[in-house]
C-alpha cells in the first residue's frame, strides 16, 4: 500500500511540472493580513488649576483653595480669579456643572455680597451672593487633553469686575452698580466654596 501512493505521487508531480514547463496558465495566489490594535481610553481625572499665583494651596489638584481676601472695607474686590479646568482624560468632558455654596448662607454679610462668573467670554451670572448659591450648567465641553477657563470676583459696591454691569450676555468689562456693605456686615467672614462637576460622553 505505501509504494502504490508513493508512485502515486511521483507520476503527479512530474505532470505539473510539465504543465509549467510547457507554456500552460499557472495561477498563484498570494494571502496577505494585515493587523491593527485599538485601545479604548480612560476616562481620567480632571484637574482644576488656578492660573494665578494668587492660590494659596491646591495647584494642578481638585481641591483648590484661593487666598483669603482681608480686611476689607465697604466696597472690595477679590478680584477676577482665574480658575482654568484642565482634562486629562482621552475623552471629550461635557455635562460640566458649577456649584456655588456656603457654609452661612443666611448671615449679613452673605445677604449683601455678589459675585461675578464669567465662562468663555460670557456671564454665567453677576447678581446678590444668596441668589447664586446654587448649580449652574456651563455650556460646552472640554476636548480630551484641553482646558477651559471660567472666572470669579466676589465683591460689593461700585468695584471693577470682568462683568461689569452686564447681568447677561457676553461679559464687558466694567465698574459694577452693587451697593457697599452696610454696617450688620462688618467684622464677621464668610468662606465660599465653589464646586466643579464634569461628566464624560457615552
Amino acid at each position: 500500500m505505501r509504494l502504490r501512493t508513493v508512485a502515486l505521487v511521483g507520476v503527479m508531480s512530474i505532470a505539473a511540472l510539465g504543465l509549467i514547463s510547457s507554456g500552460a496558465h499557472a495561477a498563484f495566489t498570494v494571502q496577505t493580513t494585515s493587523h491593527q490594535t485599538i485601545t479604548v481610553g480612560t476616562l481620567g481625572t480632571p484637574d482644576v488649576v488656578l492660573s494665578s499665583p494668587g492660590a494659596s494651596a491646591g495647584n494642578g489638584t481638585k481641591d483648590l483653595t484661593l487666598s483669603a481676601v482681608s480686611p476689607t472695607g465697604p466696597s472690595f474686590t477679590t478680584g477676577d480669579e482665574v480658575v482654568t479646568i484642565t482634562n486629562k482624560a482621552t475623552f471629550s468632558a461635557s455635562a460640566i456643572t458649577q456649584t456655588l455654596a456656603t457654609a452661612n448662607s443666611s448671615s449679613d454679610l452673605a445677604k449683601q455680597l455678589s459675585i461675578c462668573e464669567v465662562t468663555s467670554g460670557y456671564v454665567l451670572y453677576n447678581g446678590p451672593l444668596p441668589e447664586a448659591l446654587d448649580t449652574e450648567a456651563i455650556v460646552g465641553s472640554i476636548a480630551a487633553r484641553g482646558s477651559d477657563t471660567y472666572i470669579l470676583n466676589v465683591y460689593a459696591g461700585a468695584e471693577r469686575t470682568a462683568c461689569g454691569a452686564v447681568k447677561t450676555g457676553p461679559a464687558v468689562p466694567g465698574t459694577s452698580t452693587a451697593p457697599g456693605l452696610s454696617l450688620p456686615a462688618r467684622g464677621v467672614g464668610i468662606t465660599i466654596t465653589t464646586t466643579v462637576g464634569i461628566g464624560y460622553g457615552q
